[in-house]
């Protein structure tokens, strides 16, 4: 992340906890209250899955998209994005648990400083993590470079509704992003450079799409 996101609140026994609310039934809950939107994605980032991928999940936490995507993987691997030691710790032992350790690898960088290659991913994927940056456009940015030419991005994050603006005034600092509006996340996919960038309303959430 580029300095002022650099640190996550995500450590020490906050990110115990929220490894472990991350992987409860607790957030399935809150997928039902707020729109279902991983099951959206994922049926998205599915639909064009030939399973020899390298695909990056950015801000992954404990493993929400990781571990569906790394079992449909048969050669390719997930490479596991996160600040936050105790969520690649929490993704790891759930991918050993489910036998898929081998196709996930976590990575200990921030968002828009992964440290990856140019044009190394063919797959970036991002569920409800734009929101809390301070600089989404540097992490768009940062993706983008590492997608190959032809790859693909599909991520999620809460739509500007009035029940969200009101849930994220109490859980975010001034410095976050805040939820966005659909014109307002397809302009910034397009102004880093992708393609194809669209964007729809899925209840309380968005759901973005584009092509490097």
């Amino acid at each position: 992340m580029a300095e002022g996101q650099a640190q996550t609140q995500w450590t020490g026994r906050w990110g115990k906890l929220g490894a472990w609310f991350l992987a409860s039934p607790w957030r399935e809950w809150g997928e039902v209250v707020f729109g279902r939107s991983r099951a959206a994605l994922l049926e998205q980032v599915f639909s064009g899955l030939r399973g020899d991928e390298a695909v990056l999940d950015a801000g992954c936490g404990s493993g929400y998209l990781s571990i569906p995507i790394a079992a449909r993987l048969v050669t390719g691997r997930v490479l596991c994005l996160d600040l936050s030691e105790e969520m690649l710790a929490s993704l790891e032992k759930r991918a050993r648990t489910a036998g898929l350790d081998g196709r996930v690898q976590a990575v200990k960088a921030p968002a828009d400083a992964s440290g990856l290659e140019d044009d190394s991913v063919d797959l970036v994927v991002c569920n409800n993590v734009l929101h809390e940056l301070s600089d989404p456009e540097a992490c768009i940015t940062e993706w983008a470079r590492v997608l190959k030419p032809g790859g693909r991005m599909a991520l999620s994050d809460f739509r500007a509704t009035q029940p969200v603006r009101l849930l994220m005034k109490h859980r975010h600092g001034e410095e976050a992003h805040g939820p966005f509006g659909v014109e307002e996340l397809e302009v910034l996919l397009r102004k880093t450079g992708l393609k194809e960038a669209r964007v729809a309303p899925y209840q309380h959430t968005l759901l973005g799409q584009a092509v490097r």
